[in-house]
């Protein structure tokens, strides 16, 4: 959503807790606040997961107009209980910007609903309610779908087209993917429905590779989500509909060029025609180009995850066709991981398996991607001299990394959903001694930057996935010199009173 590495925004490359006191810093400047600038409607239906422990953070706050969804990273598909244990709590809201968000009430009507159901029917309402009332004023949609990530949970109906897969765990999944592909399907006919569709640009993007937990598949890459191999970072992505605008050369082909989902920020903009100049320097470049008539790609580097000088040395580096690997927690069991670890029984593979990972050399790897994309051989030993120049680029780009937030905030035993009557996940910074102090702190401070009367806002990457983890669908629709699109909240003026309550 930002446009910006999670080294220069503090959220990341750790998700954000439901029990710590922080979210996307006020400074950060997200999507759906710059295309205000240009007056787009934005609205977002699904997963936020960028701060709610002030209502500040809620997306209705940071550029949306409406939201429709949870805050946590995962949820129960039925129940919408987010967290186990200790620390289960309901997690559903909606609201409006300038209004305070509910609690949709655990005894409501989407008690009981599957969860991509109810998304679906709110972005169907949106567009139809938009295609009636507002259909000159551009939209700016981000539909950020529970499916298809874990738990693996689908309605029966589902899975009696994929009987023949024996696995249970691989069948539900299939389930879920043919569940999403309907609602995505349901979407696009609300759009041609209200006389929309014809200028609008769809983008489908996932963000990272699956969990091998939620019975993913990455091979022959290496890795799973939450590392830095290339089965944890590589995804898909897919551009559509008739407002897009594709050359006749570039429609049905397919993309290899170097991107990274900061990318999709600017590229948004171009689309938009936002021409002013964001208050934080963007990592992203436009790619609308390269998407559109297959030009060369204008990234050649990817900053994947970096500590700041004062942390624990850990991250990855891409520049060019070579890749940088520290060996950290952030990369998991990294001399361990081979890429037939996440072929879980049932998967059947028709190639040599690649094997296990090479072993480290002064703690890190360099491979030659574009040769190599499965990392099988380290070259640190036989090619020092790149080595020493991704080390010295990586110490180069130290100098500007932050600390990720989720390092310093503690958990607040204030945020636990007992501590309610609706045991639900609901904002506690009004609570004596919360931790959640990180609003009141940036708006003295650093929300100043960003303009006090909603001149700034933030941004950060949240996404979708195709096959492997959260979908994120955006929306955008063209009239003349108009938009539409679907993505993040409206910031308020910090003098603005923002609530919560039940409804």
């Amino acid at each position: 959503m930002t446009g910006r590495y999670p080294s220069h925004t503090g959220v990341g490359p750790a998700v954000i807790s439901m029990q710590k006191g922080y979210g996307l810093p006020p400074k950060e400047v997200i999507i759906p606040k710059r295309l205000k600038e240009v007056g787009y409607a934005t609205h977002m239906v699904g997963k936020w997961h960028l701060g709610y422990c002030d209502p500040h953070y809620f997306p209705t706050s940071r550029g949306f107009d409406t939201w429709f969804g949870y805050s946590s990273g995962a949820q129960d598909y039925w129940t919408h209980v987010s967290g186990s244990g200790n620390s289960a709590g309901y997690d559903f809201n909606t609201g409006k910007a300038g209004s305070d968000v509910e609690l949709i009430l655990p005894k409501s009507k989407y008690n009981g609903t599957y969860g991509l159901y109810a998304h679906i029917a709110e972005a169907v309402s949106v567009i139809k309610d938009h295609g009636k009332n507002h259909a000159n004023t551009p939209l700016f949609m981000y539909v950020a779908l529970q499916a298809v990530h874990s738990p693996l949970e689908v309605p029966e109906k589902y899975l009696a087209q994929y009987s023949a897969i024996t696995n249970s765990n691989h069948r539900i999944y299939a389930g879920m993917v043919t569940a999403m592909d309907e609602g995505v399907g349901n979407v696009t006919k609300a759009l041609k429905d209200a006389g929309l569709w014809d200028d609008t640009v769809l983008i489908f993007a996932s963000d990272n590779g699956g969990p091998w937990a939620a019975t993913a598949n990455n091979y022959p890459l290496r890795g799973q989500k939450a590392t830095n191999w290339e089965g944890g970072m590589r995804a898909v992505a897919f551009v559509t509909g008739p407002g897009a605008g594709l050359s006749s050369s570039a429609e049905g082909t397919s993309r290899h060029n170097l991107m990274h989902i900061t990318d999709w920020h600017p590229t948004i903009m171009e689309i938009a025609g936002v021409k002013s100049t964001p208050p934080n320097a963007l990592d992203g470049v436009s790619q609308w180009s390269a998407i559109t008539t297959g030009a060369t790609s204008p990234r050649t580097r990817i900053v994947h995850n970096m500590s700041p000088k004062s942390g624990t040395l850990h991250g990855a580096l891409r520049d060019g066709d070579w890749k940088l690997i520290l060996k950290s927690t952030v990369s998991g069991s990294a001399a361990q991981e081979n890429t037939t670890q996440g072929l879980q029984v049932g998967w059947t593979i028709n190639t040599p398996a690649v094997g296990p990972c090479p072993a480290s050399v002064n703690g890190a790897w360099l491979f030659n991607v574009a040769n190599d994309p499965y990392e099988t051989t380290n070259l640190v030993s036989s090619n020092p001299s790149k080595y020493q120049e991704l080390w010295n680029l990586f110490q180069q780009l130290q100098e500007d990394a932050v600390p990720d937030l989720g390092s310093i905030y503690p958990i607040d035993q204030q945020s636990m959903p007992s501590n309610n009557q609706w045991n639900a996940y609901i904002p506690w910074s009004d609570k004596p001694n919360s931790s959640c102090s990180a609003w009141s702190e940036y708006i003295s401070a650093s929300w100043e930057e960003g303009g006090g009367d909603g001149s700034g806002a933030a941004t950060v990457a949240t996404g979708a996935a195709v096959v492997l983890a959260a979908l994120g669908a955006h929306l955008l629709n063209k009239r003349g010199q108009e938009i539409i699109f679907e993505w993040i909240l409206f910031v308020r003026r910090q003098q603005r009173r923002v609530g919560y309550h039940e409804r």
